[in-house]
């Protein structure tokens, strides 16, 4: 198990309209992924260490400039590959989310294509029966009326609503490429293994196996 411990986040910040995110680590290491399956050169970023940097920023759209601050005791000679690891994590995972969401869009106007003829035939039907029955059975002629809105129902919903999360998910991962990031090396506190005293009630963890 790692844990990466954070300190709340500071608005001391010297420009205006941007936001930082400070970061406690002991090692560098623990903001990669130990395994790295990717297969592009790149190093790829622990999905912990990514999912903690996700939350913290999402908190903090109205601001123009993300700074991310890491300070780290070990593994500062890694400082030069988090940059590029934070933008091609999120690069990709933009690209993707951009894709879920023109399949999203793409379904649900093809889904409301065949709703549509749904709902004509039905209410055609609904106009055939009534000349060729002369009055028909209510039960009938309400179950076409639902079956024409059902055929409306959801992709109308899904244009209209289900895509706002993709949308709004990609522009978190373009905004999180784009992050300014600072590796701070510290000293290791003698004496002190995990946090200070003074920043343990103020610190969170991340953990991940």
């Amino acid at each position: 198990m790692k844990a990466i411990s954070r300190s709340i986040w500071q608005r001391h910040s010297a420009q205006r309209g941007s936001a930082t995110v400070r970061i406690h680590v002991r090692s560098l290491a623990q903001l990669f992924n130990s395994l790295d399956p990717s297969p592009f050169w790149d190093r790829d970023l622990d999905r912990g260490a990514a999912e903690f940097i996700e939350e913290e920023f999402s908190e903090k759209l109205s601001a123009h400039t993300w700074h991310l601050h890491v300070h780290t005791i070990e593994g500062a000679e890694l400082a030069a590959d988090l940059q590029p690891a934070i933008e091609h994590y999120y690069d990709r995972l933009a690209a993707s989310t951009r894709l879920k969401l023109r399949e999203n869009l793409r379904a649900g106007e093809l889904g409301l294509l065949a709703g549509l003829s749904i709902f004509l035939l039905s209410m055609s039907a609904r106009e055939v029966l009534a000349g060729l029955l002369h009055g028909v059975p209510r039960i009938l002629d309400e179950g076409l009326i639902i079956l024409a809105w059902l055929a409306l129902w959801r992709p109308t919903e899904a244009l209209a609503y289900e895509w706002v999360p993709l949308y709004r998910r990609r522009r978190l991962y373009e905004r999180l490429a784009g992050i300014r990031v600072t590796v701070h090396s510290d000293a290791a506190p003698s004496g002190i293994v995990g946090p200070s005293p003074e920043t343990a009630h103020v610190s969170a963890a991340v953990r991940h196996t």
